[in-house]
């Protein structure tokens, strides 16, 4: 079954854009108060915004005590009297915009449309904008042979068996692939950011940036996801977008205005 969002007057190829815009089409910044409410924590609480137009179901991140928790705007009111001092601000706003055509291949939606989800957007979905860390990478990376992961001696038993646990459970969200190079988001105690290359069977260069010093379950089950969806049709040969279908759900029902089936 292929599914198809609406995209209006663009073209479409396969060829997957390797950035797309993190942000919404901008806007002239409407100050308001908005309420957020946070997905995993419950709590509904109000925020200072002065730098986007904000509107009920826009997700965003926000400054203070709940900084790096995705929240959704459920209002907003732009007539208001307060002291600044008291309030946090909203800090970014994710493009929630869901476009292309996808099909389902196991529990993922996959898409080759140049419309579809760049690992910019889907990160700015998750996760708050990036501060003044450094970054420090070194090494190759890590190799898995996506036919005999069981020879792998990096990889043990219990590392195996919670990559399992992850792939049946939807925590590996996102995977795409563009020129050969892929991204992939695998939500744990929090959201970890996957990259990686994919040559003739292999997954080259593989990086997590989680905390465990060694081939993590993380990495392990996006290696497991990308072999499962081989074996069921994926194409690998070309660039794919594939999303966890009740990550994708329930995005796309917070935007999207048509959906043709």
């Amino acid at each position: 079954m292929k599914i198809g969002f609406n995209i209006e007057s663009e073209e479409s190829t396969n060829e997957v854009p390797a950035l797309s815009p993190v942000g919404p089409v901008p806007q002239e910044p409407v100050r308001s108060l908005v309420q957020v409410r946070f997905e995993n924590d419950g709590r509904t609480l109000t925020y200072y915004n002065d730098l986007f137009a904000l509107a009920p179901g826009d997700r965003v991140f926000v400054s203070g005590k709940l900084a790096g928790m995705p929240g959704i705007v459920v209002s907003v009111t732009t007539k208001f009297k307060i002291n600044l001092a008291n309030y946090e601000k909203v800090i970014s706003m994710a493009n929630m915009e869901v476009r292309g055509s996808y099909e389902k291949i196991l529990d993922k939606m996959v898409s080759y449309d140049s419309v579809a989800l760049s690992p910019d957007q889907f990160r700015a979905w998750c996760m708050p904008p990036k501060g003044d860390d450094v970054e420090i990478i070194t090494g190759d990376g890590y190799d898995i042979a996506l036919s005999d992961m069981s020879s792998e001696d990096e990889i043990s038993q219990a590392i195996f068996d919670r990559a399992i646990e992850y792939c049946r459970n939807g925590n590996v969200a996102y995977i795409s692939m563009i020129g050969g190079t892929g991204t992939a988001f695998v939500f744990g105690t929090e959201w970890y950011e996957i990259n990686f290359r994919l040559e003739n069977g292999h997954l080259l260069e593989m990086y997590c940036d989680c905390p465990y010093p060694g081939l993590c379950k993380h990495l392990v089950a996006v290696a497991i996801i990308i072999n499962g969806l081989t074996d069921n049709g994926l194409d690998v040969d070309r660039n794919f977008v594939a999303v966890d279908d009740s990550y994708f759900w329930r995005f796309a029902a917070e935007k999207v205005k048509k959906i043709s089936l």
